[in-house]
């Protein structure tokens, strides 16, 4: 960090973050940099916590000021994401600095009265919505979670010829080498465009990323904590599994619950049973029924554990469109496993976790990592020697790419025998699953895990920034 030496001028002072305990109120290096560049378009790319979303607040006030009289647009990737986070801190920054303002809700703008500039409020996932406006500037928060042509319909209107400084600028999270790395960053960028990489915040509470280590891959760690630029969603899926430090002789205890992780595809029929111990995830046995149906799935289930001495308390994680009629004619799958639980009562207790609402894949898969390697090293998932599909899943699914062999956001279902396993686990670990039809043949043994881990706790990764002064000039 070093201090401001020159000022931006709005003929007020504006307090850009909060002196605090830990920090200065200077801003840092990387958001000095970004706010003196006069590049016609420009991103400041970094990790959770490092300072973008106030970049992006105080650069949007900044050209609001600077062009009186004149238009610009604000937006985010969704409605909600805009509503609850992008305007919200803008509306925080003036109301904390006394900016005199005017928000018309019906057309979701705000106009600066000091200035007389007025700035639109967009959701940019209908990017055809976007034509219209001339703008004299233009910022997207979370650009990486925005498709290209969102940003090439702005980029299209920033024309005003009114405008004293034009401006089109955004701020995001890492996301692999996408189009935005491209755009901004990679070795082909686009002229007249620059980026500035932040750093982990210190500002933040001392344990922070040591607690994102703790719930994150290393991969995932190394592109939210850190700002890295990886190929996450390229190659090996569940790069992190270990067979040799992972796969072994796991024991019952009986003092324990089990969990079991369903998922209702008809061939293979796939689910896994375990339990949890102190944080680790012990998967004991995996159920793989070709051309079979639920019912048989439980009958199966019974059987296997049948040697261990009841009555057994089982948590029962799985597929959300279980409660659509796919595998039965006349029940869903789901009314099929309670009734068979409610034949047994004295031989079960069971607790239905099911999810209601589906969950990106990605996400899914980072969960999973997380389990089976953390950013700090520790492994927290096991599989029995009796689990070899679903240990070959861990080694062989892998992201699919498009023809010109760029990695895409969702695994390769070419193998219908691959990811059974995979999909029943991960439902375990996130309390969420993805229902689509399509897609049900690429994710059985896994995500059922996932929904467990889905109800794990994590840290918060929207601490704001403390602030500090800066003056700007009208």
């Amino acid at each position: 960090m070093f201090p401001i030496t020159q000022t931006l001028t709005l003929g007020r002072e504006i307090q850009y973050a909060e002196p605090s305990e830990t920090a200065s109120g200077d801003p840092f290096e990387w958001q000095v940099a970004f706010h003196y560049s006069e590049a016609l378009f420009k991103g400041f790319s970094g990790p959770i916590g490092s300072g973008k979303s106030r970049a992006l607040c105080y650069e949007a006030l900044a050209l609001g000021y600077g062009n009186p009289g004149c238009l610009g647009l604000i937006g985010a990737p969704t409605y909600p994401m805009l509503r609850d986070s992008t305007l919200l801190a803008f509306r925080q920054m003036l109301d904390e600095n006394d900016v005199p303002y005017r928000f018309h809700k019906s057309e979701y703008s705000l106009l600066l009265l000091e200035s007389g500039s007025q700035i639109l409020f967009r959701a940019l996932d209908n990017f055809e919505r976007i034509r219209g406006p001339n703008l004299a500037f233009f910022g997207v928060d979370e650009l990486t979670y925005c498709r290209p042509e969102s940003w090439l319909r702005l980029e299209g209107r920033l024309r005003d010829r009114k405008a004293k400084r034009l401006c089109g600028f955004a701020s995001w999270t890492p996301k692999g080498f996408d189009w935005v790395y491209d755009r901004f960053i990679g070795p082909d960028k686009k002229p007249g465009y620059e980026a500035f990489l932040a750093e982990q915040n210190p500002a933040l509470p001392a344990d922070y990323y040591k607690r994102l280590g703790a719930s994150y891959s290393e991969r995932f760690y190394k592109q939210e904590a850190l700002g890295e630029y990886l190929n996450v969603f390229s190659g090996q899926a569940y790069y992190a599994f270990d067979r040799k430090a992972q796969m072994g002789n796991v024991i019952y205890k009986p003092e324990h619950p089990l969990f079991w992780a369903l998922d209702f595809n008809v061939n293979p029929l796939c689910s896994v049973y375990g339990q949890v111990i102190n944080g680790l995830v012990r998967v004991l046995d995996e159920l793989v029924l070709p051309n079979s149906n639920t019912l048989a799935a439980c009958e199966e289930f019974l059987a296997r554990t049948a040697k261990l001495a009841g009555p057994l308390q089982v948590y029962v994680y799985g597929d959300p469109s279980g409660e659509g009629r796919r595998t039965a004619a006349s029940r869903t799958d789901w009314q099929i496993v309670r009734e068979f639980f409610r034949r047994y009562p004295d031989r079960f207790s069971a607790q239905f976790r099911v999810p209601s609402a589906a969950g990106p894949v990605k996400d899914r898969v980072n969960c999973v990592n997380a389990q089976l390697l953390n950013y700090a090293g520790k492994r927290r998932l096991f599989l029995n020697t009796t689990c070899g599909e679903l240990a070959k899943d861990f080694e062989q699914i892998v992201w699919k790419a498009d023809p010109s062999g760029r990695a895409l956001v969702e695994l390769d279902k070419s193998d219908l025998m691959r990811s059974g396993n995979e999909r029943s686990k991960s439902y375990k670990y996130r309390r969420r699953a993805t229902p689509s039809t399509p897609a049900r043949r690429v994710r059985q043994r896994l995500p059922c895990l996932h929904l467990l881990l889905r109800s794990r706790s994590r840290p918060d990764p929207n601490t704001r920034l403390a602030k500090l002064p800066r003056t700007l000039q009208h």
